[in-house]
């Protein structure tokens, strides 16, 4: 019988009481939300790519490149690619920026490339790795070679939250014996 007499007798809701339960809904979905998406000025609900020949991060300086039918690349500022753009392709770029949510720190986890320059030796490897085991970070990819000088170039692909992370694990790497530099790739 409660449910005929509410049908018949549907509760009316002021303006303001609607307006108020608009406001708690989109500060629910905003909660939601994890702090690694893009907001591009200007444009919404369009399709948003991270370019691989630079691997952006939250924390990366960014900007948004139109393709032909494929939405919006995301690039960093420093890409290879971006830098060598013609001046009509330039007319194309687009601002771009990270989203973040105060107080919440993303889960979402980036594919980020680096090369590490190291004089070569027994268990190098090994002790590269283990840094990345104890961090908890996957490894995606790994190529190592080494010169006829003895130095070895090994270039990690793995996944990371963003570029303090990144910045503490080339940190811990930088401390294993005979590495020599670290540098990111950048396209």
């Amino acid at each position: 019988m409660l449910e005929a007499y509410e049908r018949d007798h549907s509760k009316r809701l002021s303006d303001e009481e609607v307006i108020s339960e608009i406001e708690e809904q989109s500060k629910k979905s905003i909660k939601r939300r994890q702090g690694g998406g893009i907001i591009v000025r200007g444009v919404h609900d369009v399709s948003v790519h991270f370019s691989k020949c630079c691997s952006p991060l939250p924390g990366d300086e960014i900007i948004g490149f139109v393709t032909r039918g494929r939405g919006i690349s995301i690039h960093r500022t420093d890409c290879v690619n971006i830098i060598s753009l013609t001046d009509d392709e330039k007319s194309r770029l687009i601002d771009a920026e990270w989203e973040s949510v105060p107080g919440e720190e993303s889960t979402e986890k980036y594919a980020a490339e680096i090369n590490i320059y190291a004089n070569n030796r027994n268990g190098l490897l090994v002790d590269i790795t283990k840094v990345f085991t104890e961090a908890n970070i996957t490894i995606l990819s790994c190529n190592t070679r080494t010169s006829k000088q003895g130095v070895a170039t090994i270039n990690i692909g793995f996944e990371i939250h963003n570029t303090n992370e990144l910045k503490r694990m080339v940190e811990k790497l930088r401390g294993i014996q005979s590495v020599i530099d670290i540098e990111r790739t950048s396209g």
